[in-house]
């Protein structure tokens, strides 16, 4: 459900994010636009863990890869980007980096807008991409590799809340991706 879409403020927004992160210690912010990313608010906060950051992947695959690596965050195992690569149900995964220029440039806005709403010094900006590997164990890496993954772990060329009009520019802002009828 999309907060904003269905008529809700921003404070409506940040007050749901609160609460979810107040019971399980993390949300998960999906942006439904072309490319599609999600990322986690909360982690580094409850957990000192880096937030989590996946592409180009539908909604309910992304929750196939972040509902079980956040609980093993929960359960206290920690990951960084020399973390062996992650056997999951849905497929492999690894970590990379993500540019520190993501953060400047629009690409975890929504982290830095609760965090902002709240008051405060915020967590350090750390996060980490979840990279996943295509049907045959590839990651973007490799020359075979199949898929379209943006990687972010160098620094975006434009803001990406920059769309080519209003709509897309609040989609990507407030990360709320769900159309209207």
């Amino acid at each position: 459900m999309c907060v904003l879409c269905e008529g809700g403020t921003e404070d409506d927004l940040f007050f749901g994010q609160m609460l979810k992160i107040a019971s399980k210690g993390f949300t998960v912010m999906a942006i439904l636009g072309e490319p599609t990313w999600a990322y986690t608010i909360g982690l580094m906060q409850s957990f000192d863990h880096p937030e989590l950051v996946v592409s180009n992947l539908p909604e309910c695959c992304v929750s196939s890869i972040l509902v079980p690596l956040t609980d093993r965050i929960r359960g206290g195992e920690l990951f960084d980007e020399s973390s062996p690569p992650v056997a999951l149900k849905w497929g492999t995964i690894r970590f990379g980096p993500v540019h520190h220029q993501q953060w400047d440039k629009g690409r975890l806005d929504s982290w830095l807008r609760y965090y902002r709403a709240l008051g405060g010094e915020p967590p350090f900006e750390r996060a980490l991409q979840v990279v996943w590997a295509d049907e045959g164990g590839r990651f973007p890496d490799d020359p075979d590799f199949v898929g379209d993954q943006e990687l972010y772990d160098t620094a975006p060329r434009h803001n990406v809340n920059t769309g080519m009009n209003r709509r897309d520019r609040r989609r990507a802002k407030y990360g709320h991706g769900k159309l209207r009828p």
